[in-house]
């Protein structure tokens, strides 16, 4: 039998009935087959940008604290001024001039140093720092644990790259 000739076959009452039965059927396949998907792919599109911002927030926090201008030094040419003013003038800007015991040069393109109980983490990017603005690097570091979390007792030596 044909689907056709069984509606038209039915009572006007009872083909009013079976079209919007269907029509809620065309809806309700829509919902749930279409709307709701998209509605779910938005939530989990709109979860995965907020821990991607929070990851970015956290790039950037650490950028700040350890990017080359960080602690609003200057950013000089590499190769230039003695290495004792150079690191007695970016410590006392990154705050670690108080952990900062001994200040030795080693020749024009090469220092010594020693900090007591200063935390690593700013020891580091103190490091990182010049490192990126005057081509400055760590030939040798020995460091033991200071006194309290995240400290350390550090004797360095820093060298400047030979100019090219």
């Amino acid at each position: 039998m044909d689907i056709r000739a069984w509606f038209n076959g039915l009572a006007p009452r009872e083909r009013l009935l079976v079209g919007a039965a269907g029509a809620l059927l065309v809806v309700a396949v829509l919902v749930i087959g279409v709307i709701r998907p998209l509605g779910s792919s938005r939530e989990s599109l709109e979860a995965q940008i907020a821990d991607k911002q929070a990851v970015l927030a956290d790039i950037e926090r650490v950028a700040a604290r350890f990017g080359p201008r960080a602690a609003g030094v200057a950013q000089a040419q590499p190769g230039g001024g003695s290495l004792v003013v150079l690191v007695d003038r970016t410590t006392r800007a990154r705050g670690l001039a108080p952990y900062l015991k001994r200040n030795e040069p080693d020749g024009e393109a090469s220092i010594r140093l020693r900090f007591e109980n200063v935390p690593f983490d700013e020891l580091a990017g103190w490091l990182v720092e010049l490192q990126a603005t005057q081509g400055i690097g760590v030939v040798t570091v020995n460091a033991d644990p200071g006194e309290g979390t995240g400290r350390v007792t550090a004797n360095l030596q820093l060298s400047r790259a030979p100019a090219r």
